[in-house]
């Protein structure tokens, strides 16, 4: 194990791969709540919102990569991966990635960490995911993407990346609701009519107003 990947946390922006529990399609998110709570063994925390579907199927197979972001990093990368799901799409088909251990990880990265969930705890918007790290790598050089760097230099430019997207592979036709501020879109299992009234999205912080509902 390369220590040195795990000095790459931050509060900064991360792409989690898993996979679907029922067969090997891969799926994705973007987060930046991590943060490593322990060093024997090493263990990470991660907090995912309810609603996901890529933290549904994760409450399955207990495993994924966690690939730390560049400050340098293509923001369609972001938009991809944070401004859909993976229930309606096939979001590793559009960018560079490696398989290892069964899960997929972004060439681009910083580093690359493995983990496995040891302990789960369920709160009503959030799940907090205890992992142990069963490896960690550099990846290439260069420094991690930091949240506020996302916010200030970032976020319109991911948005203008999801907005022009292309060769993103659309599994099947739904309805999703996209936030009018940030572009994110909801796609969770839990209706979103039925979504708490404080619900709020998960980027850009406003309420359910702020979402239009549309086709895919």
């Amino acid at each position: 194990m390369d220590k040195q990947a795990l000095t790459k946390l931050t509060h900064g922006v991360y792409v989690v791969g898993t996979k679907k529990a029922d067969n090997n399609v891969l799926c994705g998110l973007i987060v930046d709540a991590v943060m490593q709570v322990a060093t024997d063994p090493f263990v990470i925390g991660l907090s995912l919102m309810n609603s996901g579907y890529t933290k549904t199927q994760l409450q399955k197979t207990n495993r994924f990569s966690l690939s730390v972001l560049s400050s340098g990093v293509n923001p369609f990368v972001i938009a991809n991966f944070g401004f859909q799901s993976s229930r309606c799409c096939d979001k590793w088909s559009a960018v560079d990635y490696q398989i290892k251990s069964g899960l997929p990880y972004l060439e681009e990265a910083v580093a690359v960490l493995e983990a496995q969930v040891i302990e789960q705890y369920v709160f009503q918007s959030h799940t907090l995911f205890l992992a142990k790290i069963e490896d960690a790598w550099m990846q290439q050089s260069g420094q991690p993407l930091t949240y506020e760097e996302y916010q200030t230099n970032l976020k319109n430019e991911a948005l203008k990346a999801f907005q022009n997207k292309i060769g993103v592979k659309k599994m099947e036709k739904k309805e999703k609701w996209i936030c009018v501020v940030c572009g994110y879109v909801y796609d969770g299992d839990v209706p979103f009519e039925e979504l708490p009234d404080d619900w709020t999205c998960p980027l850009c912080g406003v309420g359910k107003d702020q979402f239009e509902k549309q086709e895919v």
